[in-house]
């Protein structure tokens, strides 16, 4: 009898012995602003190619090639988008063929959670480009997504990697 209280009051103190030794919960923070992220002039630093076409690819990083060498081999491309007057500028330079239009209006498809960067020079073609992941103010870089079609299918994609200017 005197060894099952021994051992109860061991099992209670053992019990409340590992409660106290949990982790204290983090706080992440205040929710960062995605179109304080992307506010600002961005350089065109990298341009990886992808081809989209490969049959034995199982991801599209598998056929993911840098061709910042053959596509930057000058003055890179400027990117300057304004959260206050929701307005985009592309100073030309390597790179700049590959979007629609120099300037115009931006939005993002969703201002909490964006996927997408809507890009619309006031004609009817607004081009959509992907987020490769989100920007905050504190990243460094931004990376996008460029899809090109031929006949209807898209043949090739570009992640461009730019870097925060200021």
């Amino acid at each position: 009898m005197k060894n099952k209280i021994i051992i109860g009051i061991f099992a209670f103190a053992l019990m409340f012995g590992f409660q106290g030794c949990r982790p204290e919960k983090k706080e992440l923070g205040p929710k960062s602003s995605q179109l304080d992220g992307i506010n600002g002039n961005w350089v065109l630093m990298k341009t990886d190619q992808v081809d989209v076409n490969v049959q034995l690819a199982f991801t599209e990083s598998d056929t993911l090639l840098d061709v910042s060498e053959v596509l930057l081999n000058s003055t890179p491309m400027e990117m300057k988008f304004d959260k206050n007057t929701s307005l985009f500028d592309i100073k030309a330079g390597n790179g700049s063929e590959m979007f629609n239009s120099n300037t115009g209006a931006w939005k993002f498809d969703n201002n909490d959670y964006p996927s997408y960067v809507v890009l619309n020079d006031g004609t009817a073609q607004q081009m959509n480009v992907k987020l490769i992941r989100p920007v905050r103010l504190q990243d460094r870089y931004l990376i996008l997504k460029i899809n090109k079609f031929r006949g209807g299918k898209r043949t090739v994609c570009y992640h461009l990697w730019f870097e925060r200017k200021n």
